[in-house]
């Protein structure tokens, strides 16, 4: 149960800390200093309790990858908004553009994960 409840928490995070840097520093990765690195980290650390909390309410939404993606994107959205005003664009444009970065992060890592695990277990069978 703790173990769920910790990868839960730490799967969002490491999607958000990157994406949020990444947009921060709009793609170029060596402008990033020190304190993008702790707002992206304050970002990761917010979107990933978001998420943990919605899971202690309602178990059922983490087996749809689509809604967990949403639902990370979203936390990060939010998180974003509270930790550092935009770089560029409006108000909420970057927040917005963290947001879909991390679903599409999401969604990414969960396909990934999926073809190496059935790759493993392949491989594992084999043998």
């Amino acid at each position: 149960m703790l173990i769920q409840k910790i990868k839960i928490f730490l799967t969002p995070f490491c999607e958000a800390t990157p994406a949020c840097l990444l947009v921060m520093v709009q793609g170029n990765i060596w402008m990033a200093t020190l304190d993008h690195l702790q707002k992206a980290v304050e970002t990761g650390f917010i979107t990933g309790l978001g998420v943990l909390i919605l899971s202690l309410f309602t178990h059922r939404w983490f087996s749809n990858k689509y809604l967990v993606a949403g639902i990370a994107g979203g936390m990060c959205f939010i998180a974003d908004l509270l930790i550092h005003p935009s770089h560029f664009g409006g108000y909420t444009t970057e927040a917005i553009t963290t947001g879909t970065f991390t679903a599409i992060l999401s969604l990414l890592a969960n396909f990934a994960g999926k073809k190496l695990f059935i790759h493993g277990r392949a491989k594992l069978s084999k043998g």
